[in-house]
C-alpha cells in the first residue's frame, strides 16, 4: 500500500536517497526520482512497467536549473520560450548536458524538460534540489492519473504519494524540439500550435509528421489506454446498450439525453473544460462494473482538440481492428 499524505519535506528527502515519489502537477501526477541518480530513474522504469526505449522528462523549480540540463550555449529560443511559458504545460526538448545519465534520455543527444506551475510541484523540486525525471505515475499504457486516487489504483511498488486534489489541466504538457529558428510540436497539449505562432510570428511552428523513431514521451501509437475497449465515433449513437459508455466533449451534436452510462465533459463546449476531464472520466468508466466498453464522440482536431483527439486515438489504438460494433449504428474507428 502506498504511503500518502503532504509532507513536501519528507517527500523530498526521499528523492535524495532514491526513492520514488508521486506528486501533481497541473497537468498529470507525476512519478518521480532524483534525475541525476541513475539506479534510482531505473526504478521509474520498474515500477510502471516502461521499456527503456521511451524516454522521460526532467522537472526544474528554477530557470538556473537549464544551465544543469541542457547543454551550453542554451538557444536562445529556449530562454525566450521558458520567459513566456514557464511555470506552465510545456516540455522543450533540446541538447541534454552530460551529466544527464543515458537512462533518463533513452540514448538520445536530447533531453525533455520543464517547470510545472503547481506550488506542491514547484515547493518539492525546489526542496529536494536536483531535475527530477517524472512520467506519468501510472502503469505504461494505461490511463494517466489526474487524482490521488487514480495513482493508488494502478502502483503499489512506489514510496510516497504527495496529495494535492484534482489536476487542473488534465492532460499532459505539449512537447517541442527546439532548433535555431523553428519548433516542433512532438506532442500536442494544451499549449496550441496556434498560440505559440501568436506568441512568437517570426518562428515557424509545425507539427511533427515523423513515426520513424521516439523522440519525446508520449509518442506511441497506442497509449493513455483504459483496460476496457475504447471506440470512437463520429456522431452520437442512435442506440446504445445499457453495458456501454458514451464519453461527449461538447454539446453540439449531442441530443442532450442523460443516462447513467453518458458523461458530458463540458456543457459549455469549452474543451479545456472537456479536457481536464477527459482522463477522470474514463478512470470513472474503467472502474464501473456495469460498463464493458467506452465510446467517444470526436472533436474536430484543431487547437486544444489536436491534443484530446492525439490522447483518444493512442487510447483507442488497440482496440479498432477487433471490435463488432454490435451495439452502436455510426461509423467507428
Amino acid at each position: 500500500m502506498i504511503r500518502s499524505g503532504k509532507d513536501i519535506i519528507f517527500a523530498s528527502k526521499l528523492i535524495r536517497e532514491g526513492k520514488l515519489v508521486a506528486f501533481p502537477t497541473e497537468t498529470v501526477y507525476g512519478l518521480g526520482a532524483n534525475g541525476f541518480d541513475a539506479k534510482a530513474v531505473a526504478r521509474i522504469f520498474e515500477a510502471k512497467k516502461r521499456p527503456a526505449f521511451d524516454p522521460l522528462i526532467l522537472h526544474i523549480a528554477q530557470f538556473s536549473d537549464l544551465e544543469k540540463v541542457f547543454a551550453k550555449p542554451l538557444p536562445k529560443l529556449v530562454l525566450k520560450l521558458a520567459e513566456k511559458y514557464w511555470p506552465g504545460p510545456l516540455t522543450m526538448v533540446a541538447t541534454k548536458n552530460r551529466q544527464v545519465p543515458e537512462i533518463v534520455t533513452s540514448g538520445l543527444s536530447t533531453v525533455a524538460v520543464r517547470m510545472p506551475n503547481h506550488p506542491i510541484a514547484l515547493k518539492l523540486l525546489k526542496q529536494a534540489g536536483v531535475p527530477v525525471a517524472a512520467p506519468s505515475a501510472n502503469l505504461f499504457g494505461r490511463l494517466s492519473p489526474t487524482e490521488p486516487e487514480h495513482v493508488k489504483e494502478q502502483l503499489t511498488n512506489i514510496d510516497y504519494l504527495i496529495e494535492g486534489g484534482k489536476s487542473v489541466v488534465g492532460i499532459e504538457s505539449t512537447i517541442i524540439a527546439v532548433k535555431e529558428n523553428s519548433i516542433e510540436i512532438l506532442r500536442p497539449g494544451a499549449l496550441t500550435a496556434a498560440q505559440i505562432r501568436k506568441d512568437f510570428p517570426g518562428i515557424e511552428v509545425f507539427l511533427s509528421d515523423t513515426e520513424e523513431h521516439i523522440q519525446a514521451p508520449g509518442q506511441l501509437k497506442s497509449h493513455y489506454s483504459p483496460v476496457k475497449p475504447l471506440y470512437l465515433v463520429e456522431e452520437e449513437p442512435a442506440y446504445l446498450s445499457d453495458r456501454s459508455g458514451l464519453m461527449v466533449f461538447e454539446p453540439s451534436g449531442f441530443s442532450g439525453r442523460m443516462a447513467p452510462g453518458v458523461k458530458v465533459l463540458s456543457s459549455t463546449g469549452d474543451l479545456l473544460e472537456a479536457a481536464s476531464n477527459m482522463f477522470a472520466a474514463l478512470h470513472e468508466f474503467e472502474s464501473d462494473e456495469n460498463i464493458d466498453r467506452i465510446y467517444a464522440m470526436k472533436v474536430k482536431e484543431e487547437g486544444v482538440g489536436l491534443a484530446i483527439m492525439d490522447r483518444l486515438k493512442k487510447a483507442a489504438f488497440r482496440y479498432s481492428e477487433i471490435e463488432n460494433y454490435a451495439d452502436v449504428n455510426v461509423g467507428c474507428s
